[in-house]
């Protein structure tokens, strides 16, 4: 009698974690990337200079003024690549509304942010040995594709199913 309860207890538990797992829902990595042009340079670097940056906009309020941190970045600037471990990129928002980047190096050029929206962003530059000069930015969004990553409750469910069928084979050979 005990065997029969054993392999309906067995049979439900099955059911259950086999239907959990059925009905997850992926969650979406909210990733966004821009890609950026600098052109109308003024001073002696004529030119179009383009990359991209990445962030990751989970934690924007909308609210005030918002810094947050660039997960990715390439620029290409005089037969350099530069990327997000040559400084400390961040993405600048206020009221939810996107200013721009602001990244630079020492003394050679630097991305300011807009300060009513991200046309009003600008690039300047100081190289050794050169003259100076700004130039324009333009912002791109890429169009949004989201990332699909499964639920933990998914990983938890297939775990808790594969044990409970281990269990019912090391029950079965004692």
């Amino acid at each position: 009698m005990t065997n029969i309860f054993q392999k309906c207890f067995l049979i439900a538990t099955s059911t259950v974690f086999s239907l959990s797992v059925l009905n997850t829902n992926a969650v979406n990595a909210a990733s966004i990337t821009y890609d950026f042009e600098v052109n109308n340079l003024d001073g002696s670097l004529a030119g179009t200079y383009s990359g991209f940056f990445e962030f990751d906009d989970s934690t924007l309020t909308g609210i005030g003024n918002e810094f947050l941190s660039v997960s990715e970045l390439s620029f290409d600037f005089l037969g350099f690549n530069y990327s997000e471990t040559d400084g400390f990129p961040e993405v600048v928002f206020f009221d939810g509304d996107f200013l721009g980047l602001i990244f630079g190096t020492d003394a050679e050029f630097s991305f300011v942010e807009g300060f009513v929206d991200s046309s009003d962003a600008f690039f300047t530059y100081d190289i050794p040995g050169q003259e100076g000069g700004s130039g324009d930015v333009i912002y791109t969004l890429r169009p949004y594709t989201p990332v699909s990553t499964p639920e933990p409750t998914a990983v938890f469910s297939l775990l808790a199913l594969g044990a409970a069928g281990c269990s019912g084979v090391l029950k079965k050979r004692k």
